[in-house]
């Protein structure tokens, strides 16, 4: 699968369901189930969509990351996170830029990292 930039893209469908660790270095949308942590080099342009319907139990460690569904776990972004409406965490979301939707429900803290903020 290829994304609109021409880059590869993985899939994992609705019926799939992952026990264990995810390392991806491109794009990765997810409709399914995973138990177990997902992580993509920092510093590349990787990017996670975590799609509605979707039930992701472990932490997510990535550049980009879009929820639009449920995640149990901790959040770690570079770039940025997007929650649309539909979206559900609960854990805390460490962030560079942080774009929420009116609906998105989180329980957990909210930590900017981006360290040129005024003091």
């Amino acid at each position: 699968m290829a994304n609109k930039n021409g880059s590869s893209a993985s899939l994992f469908e609705r019926d799939i369901e992952i026990i264990g660790d995810i390392n991806f270095s491109n794009t990765l949308y997810i409709h399914g189930k995973v138990s177990g942590n997902i992580s993509a080099p920092m510093n590349s342009n990787a990017a996670l969509y975590v799609q509605t319907g979707s039930q992701i139990n472990g932490e997510i460690r990535a550049p980009a990351i879009v929820v639009a569904g449920k995640i149990h776990g901790d959040l770690f972004a570079t770039r940025r996170i997007s929650l649309k409406s539909t979206a559900e965490v609960i854990g805390n979301i460490h962030y560079t830029e942080l774009q929420m939707e009116e609906g998105a429900d989180i329980n957990g803290i909210l930590t900017c990292l981006n360290s040129n903020l005024p003091a």
